[in-house]
Order: C-alpha cells, then structure tokens, then sequence
C-alpha cells in the first residue's frame, strides 16, 4: 500500500509542489497585505476565501492544458519517430535485399533472413523508445488528474497562512500567519524527501528558505514602488 502511494506521489510530484508551494506564499502576501492596509479580519477572510478559489481553479486549469499540450507534442514526436524508423526500415531492407540478390540468394532465403533481421529491429526499436520516452515529463499521466492534483494542493496550501485570521484579530493573525506558512513549507520540503530520497531536514529548511526568500525579495521590491510613487504600504 505504502509503495502505492510512493508511486502515485512520485507521478504527481510537480504538481504537488508547484501547487502547494505557490498557494502558501501568494495567499500569505496578499492577506498580509490586505490585513496591514484594511485591518479588518472579515474582509481578510472574504478575499482570503475568494482568492484561494480562483486562485486553485486556474492553477488547475492551467496544469490540465500544459499537462495536454505537452501530452500533444510527445505523442506527435512518436509519431514522426515511428515514421522516420519505419522509412530507414523499408531503405534498409531494400539495400540488403540488392545485395543478397547480386550474392544469388534464393528468394525463400532472403525472405527469411530480411524477417529475422526486421524482427531483432523492431525489439531494438521498441526497447530504445521505452527507455527514451518513460521519463517524459509532464506526459506520464491523464491531463485531468494532474489539474486536480494541482487544484486540490493548492487549496489545502492556502489554508495554512489564512487560518489563523479566523482565531485572531488582524494584527496578532499576522505573526501566526507567516508561522503557519514556514512550517508549511518546511513540512512540504521534507515530506518530498521522505518520498523522492533526499535529507528530510536539509529539503525543508531549503523550502522553506528559498520561498521565504522570494515572499521577502517581493514585499521589499513593493515597499521601495510604494515609496517612489508616494503610496504609504505597510
């Protein structure tokens, strides 16, 4: 059950983190921001609400028609191999064809040799594609299930920076908030370790660090517009 569930993980993985991550820092920079600017828990909670829906809906959209686009152009890049390999076949067979008969085979004989050797290629052929095309990223799964895997973590990712405004009054939800999200985005780094491989610890703090880093860079590149426009942001 257990190596089942792996397996499911590791056929999702982008769109578990892509989805979960990006619901934790975005929701928490704008109901940060709407909480500084409103002080008004209500209103966090309404846009909070309304932002995390759509917000998840075009995530999961946007996973279905990339996860489709690319599933269309992996299929056509089968079948332009396919038909690239089916052509050097057909060459193939004819030039040793002329030459078994300028070595006055009999025509059973060629026969049977130009099977056997269509048969070894057609193994050689199918092996090759196999090994090339396993890994393909973002085809490996229906275009539907990966825009609800995105939907559905995105979601439950927005959830943790905007709890807190539902027990707390606007300035002391802001704190828990940002809490909540680190220790969101701690758990997210370390649980994709415990399924992919990797240092449980060492992937979280990396998450952790890395989107914090970017919430940081985001809300400094806002305060510094603000104060060239002469708007005042918290």
């Amino acid at each position: 059950m257990l190596g089942g569930l792996r397996k499911r993980v590791e056929f999702f993985i982008r769109e578990i983190v892509f989805g979960f991550e990006d619901s934790l820092v975005s929701t928490l920079g704008v109901l940060t921001g709407v909480a500084a600017g409103t002080q008004n828990v209500k209103i966090v909670i309404i846009i909070g609400c309304v932002l995390i829906a759509v917000e998840a809906l075009s995530m999961a959209a946007g996973s279905y028609l990339s996860s489709k686009s690319a599933q269309e152009v992996f299929e056509n890049r089968k079948r332009q191999d396919g038909s690239r390999m089916l052509q050097t076949r057909l060459n193939d067979s004819e030039s040793i064809e002329d030459a078994l008969k300028a070595k006055k085979f009999s025509k059973l004989q060629i026969a049977k040799i130009l099977d056997a050797l269509s048969s070894e290629r057609t193994l050689w052929i199918k092996e090759v594609q196999r090994c090339e095309y396993r890994f393909a990223p973002a085809v490996s799964a229906s275009p539907i299930i990966a825009g609800l895997v995105m939907g559905v973590f995105y979601l439950f990712g927005g959830l943790f920076p905007l709890v807190p405004y539902f027990f707390f009054s606007v300035t002391d939800a802001i704190i828990p908030s940002v809490g909540a999200t680190i220790f969101g985005l701690f758990m997210l780094g370390f649980a994709k370790a415990k399924f992919v491989g990797g240092h449980g610890l060492k992937s979280g703090f990396e998450m952790a660090l890395v989107s914090m880093t970017a919430a940081l860079v985001g809300y400094v590149i806002g305060r510094l517009i603000s104060a060239y426009i002469g708007v005042e942001v918290y």
